[in-house]
Parts: structure tokens; sequence; C-alpha cells
């Protein structure tokens, strides 16, 4: 073997440093607070290796892509599709008929080698808790996977510059990746974490260690352990204290930068590298790839069987279960796969493209036959989402000819609208309602409304997707008063999201709004729309489950899951006390009415629990948004707005 690719138990043991956060992370023990973070590191140890064998095998005339994507179909695939057929019998008992369809969805992904642009398209607003997908995690080998369908060709087309030109090369798109990662965490976070653009630097930090000269890296024995006791610094800083949901760009800098340093400075000579290769690090590491698949199913499908977070003595055994698991994995199918001398090339590629065929046709079917819905007893009130969620939220139009014939009329139809509703979702949610209140007061409405958009001028939507149409609806809210002639508008909200609002003054102005800010707003909103000949009715939040009521409901049904789904009315007073204190405000209710909804929820004869269903029928079609059932039971109260 070549010195390029000597073996390295150092590496082995940086994958152990990875994997072990990841893992209890996503079970949930405090302390590591940074472990998804392992991931980074993942990618740049797969950037070096893959960089570092390649490099070798060009320099001596050796490479070639069959041969690589072979070792690529050896290493990856085996194990893969083994978890994902496991866990496809694990789904079939236990995920209800949505939850199915997703499963189906990133079946049809990874057998695509897209499960990362499945999971981006896919996941929305309304998706819930995506970390309690049972193959969420796949999008990290999606975004290797891609990695490893285009950079062999880079490495051979630019083989005529060898030498520093190609460390040029790689280092320019890197830092081009990294600066649109770090725009894209500003403008779509959520693209920034799964699309390869954005992940490509991270790959890049290893292949450029690998791809450096050696004499630049062949310091003094002093410079390394040094060196690589920065890097275990910032690695282990990260790890344990940085902030959840850290944005792929300048957040990750110091996971991928510590993984860089112990990569190119922790050595056999020195303590970094001696720690790295002891045999226990280095023993987690061999089976690293097979825990990491591992985990994820493990731990949500004990999430799914008991719809809540288990014990942590009960995540703890799950954890121990996963490496138990990897073991088995890797000592007879990974290793197996492996070794040329056992099975042929024919035979790898043959059972990859067989096992990945069934995988895609198994789950397109899932998805086609939405979720399989007859493997359970049918369940009333599921999929009661109602009319208005989506046609009317995130308008791209909203000039008053287009508004007049969109769906989103309320009332009604053959008068001209004079009422608005606006607000978030969660006044999308509450159309239905206040459709059968304005028919019986003989009045006509329309609804505008944007995803966590707050009905409040001047502050941004805090989910990223959505924040161009909540400008647009704040822009346009007084034109849309004075072209229909306005005369009431109703305004309803997760009014508890004004203790994490921000306010825009302009493009690049961005602050929290707090206190005497959020007061002066809402109040200059109302007092605005009073000005505009407009009468204003604030509906309060609704209580909220700790649960998506129709799956609970379902799972209680299904197989006697006990838990109880109500809503805790202290969590909610305490959640809205700002918004209440606000609302309360005699400033405000000069020019505004206000109307609560929680006294039909929570009617103090129910020991501090708050109502979310009807028997089997749900108020809500998630945990806090109105099912058409729900928001229909509103409507007698939603009289009120027209007296």
């Amino acid at each position: 073997m070549s010195a390029e690719g000597k073996y390295r138990s150092e590496i082995d043991g940086l994958r152990a440093v990875a994997v072990i956060p990841v893992v209890l992370y996503h079970a949930g023990f405090a302390g590591f607070r940074g472990g998804y973070l392992g991931v980074d590191v993942f990618f740049v140890i797969s950037g070096y290796l893959i960089t570092r064998l390649i490099d070798a095998e060009i320099a001596h005339g050796e490479f070639t892509l069959l041969g690589f994507y072979e070792r690529r179909v050896r290493r990856i695939l085996p194990a893969l599709y083994l978890v994902v057929a496991v866990s496809f019998a694990f789904a079939w008992l236990w995920l209800l008929p949505s939850e199915m369809r997703d499963f189906g969805r990133s079946v049809v992904g990874i057998a695509l080698f897209g499960s990362n642009v499945v999971f981006d398209k896919e996941i929305g607003y309304f998706t819930g808790d995506v970390g309690s997908w049972p193959l969420i995690h796949t999008w990290s080998l999606a975004v290797e996977e891609q990695f490893y369908a285009l950079f062999p060709f880079l490495l051979l087309l630019s083989q005529r510059l060898r030498g520093r030109w190609v460390f040029v090369l790689v280092a320019a798109l890197s830092a081009l990746s990294f600066a649109a990662a770090e725009w894209a965490s500003k403008i779509d976070p959520q693209a920034d974490f799964y699309l390869p653009q954005f992940r490509a630097w991270e790959l890049g930090a290893g292949a450029l260690i690998a791809l450096a000269r050696p004499e630049r890296l062949a310091l003094g024995a002093a410079w390394r352990s040094a060196l690589a006791g920065l890097g275990a610094a910032l690695l282990a800083i990260a790890l344990v204290a940085a902030p959840r949901d850290l944005a792929p760009s300048l957040g990750s800098l110091a996971p991928v930068g510590g993984a860089a340093l112990l990569i190119a400075f922790a050595r056999p000579d020195n303590v970094w590298g001696s720690l790295l290769a002891s045999k226990p690090l280095v023993g987690v590491g061999l089976v690293s790839y097979s825990a990491y698949l591992w985990h994820q199913p493990l731990f949500a499908f004990a999430r799914f069987r008991f719809n809540a977070a288990p014990a942590s003595t009960a995540m703890a055994l799950l954890a121990a279960a996963a490496f138990a698991l990897a073991y088995v994995s890797w000592r007879w199918i990974e290793r197996p796969f492996r070794d040329r001398a056992r099975l042929s090339r024919a035979f790898v590629f043959a059972e990859a493209f067989l096992v990945g065929a069934a995988l895609l046709v198994g789950g397109r079917l899932i998805v086609i036959d939405r979720g399989a819905p007859g493997r359970m007893p049918p369940i009333v009130g599921r999929d009661d989402i109602g009319v208005y969620r989506d046609a009317c939220l995130d308008l791209n139009d909203l000039r008053p000819a287009s508004l007049a014939a969109t769906p989103c009329r309320l009332g009604r139809r053959d008068a001209a609208p004079d009422f608005l509703l606006i607000g978030d979702s969660h006044a999308a949610s509450l159309a239905d309602g206040l459709d059968i209140a304005a028919k019986r007061a003989g009045r006509s409405g329309l609804v505008v409304a944007a995803n966590a958009c707050l009905p409040i001028l001047g502050l941004r939507s805090q989910y990223p997707r959505s924040r161009p149409a909540c400008r647009r609806l704040h822009d346009s809210l007084l034109d849309i008063v004075d072209q229909f002639g306005i005369k009431l508008v109703v305004m309803h909200a997760r009014w508890e999201a004004m203790n994490e609002a921000q306010e825009v003054d302009d493009e690049q102005s961005v602050r929290i709004a707090r206190g005497d800010d959020m007061k002066t707003r809402l109040i200059g909103t109302v007092s605005a729309l009073a000005a505009h000949g407009a009468k204003v009715v604030i509906v309060t939040s609704t209580p909220h489950s700790l649960y998506r009521v129709p799956d609970i409901l379902a799972r209680k049904a299904w197989y006697g899951l006990k838990v109880d789904e109500r809503a805790d009315f202290k969590q909610f007073l305490a959640e809205n006390s700002a918004a209440f204190g606000l609302f309360a405000d005699p400033a405000l209710r000069q020019h505004a009415a206000v109307i609560d909804l929680y006294p039909f929820f929570c009617d103090g004869e129910s020991d501090g629990r708050c109502r979310v269903a009807e028997g089997p029928r749900p108020y809500f079609f998630d945990d806090s948004h109105l099912s058409r059932f729900g928001a229909t039971a509103l409507s007698p109260i939603l009289e009120q707005a027209f007296r």
C-alpha cells in the first residue's frame, strides 16, 4: 500500500468522536447540545479519505471510475438497505397513514440517492417534528453520495493541474460553497441544511488536507501537538456547547476546523493521535457507520409507538442497542460485502440494483396508496384540515382583482367583501368557522394569511420561506382595506409568537421586538386600520396539545395507547401572558375588540386541562391548528365579530 493510502487508526477514532455525540443528542441526553454537529465531522472525514484515495490512485495511474463506485457501493449500500428494509417492517406495524406516506417518500429518496432533496422539498411549515422520522438521518448519506457522483470527475478533469493548482481549484470551490451557505443560512436555512451545494465546503475542508503538500503539514512535533490540541478544543466546545440548530456556515467553522486540524496533525507521536488511536475509540469508529444508520430508526419507532419521548433509561438502552446492532451489521454485512474474494463485482452491483429497485417500487406504492390506510381501522376526524389552509396561505398576488377571484372568500359570495381575516396559519385554519359565522350575519369577506406571520405591521415571519409572503401581506394590507372598502378586520394568530417576533426596519436591520416595541407596533397597526375606516377585532389564541391530536386519538383507538392529550391551561396562560397584557391595554381597546376562544376549550371543570377533542373528533388537525370540525364548533363565538 502506498504511503498515501496507509491506514490511519486515528481517523477511526475521530469517527467515534463524531458518532457518539450524534447518538446521545438524538437520544435527548443533556450535555450534548451540539451533538448534531458530529455529522459535519463525518463530512470532513469523508472529504479527506475520498480525496486521498482518488488523488493517490490518479498519481499512480490506477484510478478507474468503475473501481471507485464499486468501493462506494460495497461500503454504503448493503448496511443502508438492511436498515431500510427492517424499518419498513416496523413502519408497517406502527405508522399512521400520513406518517407512512412520508416514510414511503423517504424510501424513494434513498433509492434514488436523493433523500436530502426529498426532505427539503417535502418538509414544510405543517410537517411537525421531522426529528422523529425513522429515515431522516439519511440526508447526510445523500449529500455524500452526491459528492461521490461529482468529485471524482473534478479530480480527473483537473489531473493536468497537478500540484498546487488542484489545491487552489478545490479551495476556490469550497470558498464559493461556504459563501453560498452563509447566504442561504439567512434566506433559506432549510435548504442550507439539506442541499449539497451548501455542504460541499465541509467535504472540501477534508479534501484540502488530503491535497496539501506533505511539507506544509510536516511541522515540528510541538507544533503538530499544539494544533491538534486546538482542533480537539474547538471540536469539544462545538459538540458540548453549540446552540441547537446552528446553521452549517459560520456556525460550523468550529467543528469543521477542529476535525480538519485533528486529521492534519493528530499523529502517533503526540497525545491527540494516541488518544484517537486507542482501541476503544477505534472499535467504536469501525462500527460508526452502522451505528449511525441504526440509532435513528430505533429512537423514532420508540417515539412513534409511545407517542412521547421515552424515559432516559429506555433511551440509554436503545442507544446501547444501536451499537450492538452496529456490530452485527459490521461483522456480518459490511465486512463480507467489502471482501472482493467472497463477493464479485457483478454480484455486488446486481444486488445493489435489485434491492434498490425493490425499495423504490415499494416506497412509491406506499405513497400512491396514501400510506396504506387499510392497515388500521378507520378513525373519525383524521385529515380534517379544512378548505382554506393551503389556498389562502403565502399568496403571491394580493391585488384586489386577484383576491376577489380566489377561493379565499368568506361568507356571502354574491356581495362585495367588506371584512378581512388576516394573520398566520392559525388564521387560515379559523377561516372555516368565520365563514359560517359570516353567512349567518349576511357578511362577505376575504382571508389573507402567511405562515408564522403575525398581523402586526413591521414584523417578519419566523418561517424563512414565508417571509416574502408576510412582507407582501403587510405592505398590501392598507391598500386592500382602501380598495375594497373594508369595514372590519379580524386578526387571529398564534399570539404567543410575540415572544420571539423580529422587527424589520429594512432588509439589513433586524432585531427582536419586545415589550414597548411590540405594544407600539400593535397599537400602530390597529390605529392605522381605524384611520382607514376599519374596525378591528382580535381573536385570541387557542390552547395547544403536546401531541398531534388526530394522531394521538388514532393511536389510542388503534392499539390502546394510554396518554392524556389535553392541553395544559396554566401553560397556555403563561405562554400568552404578554399577548393578554397587550390586548387589555386601554390604548388598544380604543380601536379594537377582543374575542377569547380559550373558554370554549378550558371550561374550568377539567382539573386545569383543556379539551382538544370531542370524543373521537379532534378540534385540531395537528397540535394547535383548528380542524374544520374545531373551527365549525367555534362559529357561534365568532359571530360576535359582526355585532
